[in-house]
């Protein structure tokens, strides 16, 4: 690589957008260098979109993607134009959960794998198609929950209707809403939203009621019609397992097991081993 390719790819990765996909997406020098009319266009039209007129902007603006390891430019709606997502995006249990939309999450190293998992999603989901979700895990604090409301934020955007409920909060209400008869109206709504989120899912107590009644048939339902579910859990798959059984006897293990069953199928599991963002601990990767 020659001083003059260098200094054109410093010169791109000046843009904080391109320097962030590069990032996510491990790319190097010469990946830039492959790829260099696509990155040009983008860091041009970057510029552009800073001076973007509501008035005139034709709505549509280009996006870098990395798809099966190529990098390539899509169209997306105009990021400067108002986005109406919260009518298509329903959070249940979450206070100032708009704050946290607000907020961009941290490019590190140990969120690399899962911002790419998030991206890879985005760019694939289209309704009435089977994607399959992400599970993210991992220890406290590692920006789970955030980095779930970011992927929500996006899909809600293209027009995906989101439901997204922290899981212990939900479930208490879900055992109350039988004697209210709302039961069945709130069921119908985890089977048909365009995508389910469920947050801290492991941090309840498990009932049977609640694993054998609603969210078996719930991921059934799901499974069955394409629709995406997301997760997040202190609990990796094999962990979670033990949690949704309430004895060890061979009927309550067939029914564990049938639950991470449809888990493994709906989701792909994705670790989030990052540092503690409440506490600053670093933790120590074991695999």
């Amino acid at each position: 690589m020659n001083q003059e390719e260098k200094k054109l790819i410093n010169l791109l990765l000046k843009d904080p957008e391109i320097n962030n996909f590069c990032k996510i997406n491990c790319l190097t020098g010469e990946n830039i260098l492959n790829n260099l009319g696509k990155f040009v266009i983008q860091r041009e039209n970057n510029r552009i979109y800073q001076d973007c007129n509501k008035n005139d902007c034709d709505g549509l603006h280009t996006q870098l993607e990395y798809n099966d390891n190529k990098v390539e430019l899509s169209y997306i709606p105009c990021p400067n134009l108002e986005m109406d997502y919260h009518n298509n995006l329903d959070l249940q249990y979450f206070p100032n959960s708009g704050e946290f939309l607000k907020k961009e999450p941290d490019i590190t190293p140990a969120r690399a794998g899962v911002l790419r998992q998030i991206t890879k999603f985005t760019n694939e989901y289209k309704k009435g198609k089977f994607t399959k979700g992400i599970y993210f895990y991992g220890h406290f604090g590692t920006g789970k929950t955030f980095l779930m409301m970011k992927l929500a934020k996006n899909l809600s955007e293209k027009g995906a209707k989101v439901f997204i409920a922290y899981y212990p909060d939900l479930t208490r209400h879900l055992r109350s809403s039988v004697a209210t008869g709302e039961l069945e109206k709130m069921i119908i709504k985890l089977k048909n939203y365009d995508i389910l989120m469920l947050d801290d899912i492991g941090a309840d107590t498990n009932s049977a009621f609640i694993r054998d009644e609603i969210l078996g048939p719930v991921l059934q339902y799901r499974l069955h019609a394409n629709l995406p579910v997301c997760m997040t859990s202190n609990f990796s798959f094999s962990e979670l397992r033990n949690h949704f059984m309430e004895s060890k006897n061979d009927l309550d293990v067939l029914k564990s097991d049938r639950i991470i069953e449809r888990l493994r199928y709906l989701m792909t599991e994705v670790k989030l081993a990052d540092r503690n963002y409440r506490t600053g601990v670093e933790y120590q990767k074991k695999d």
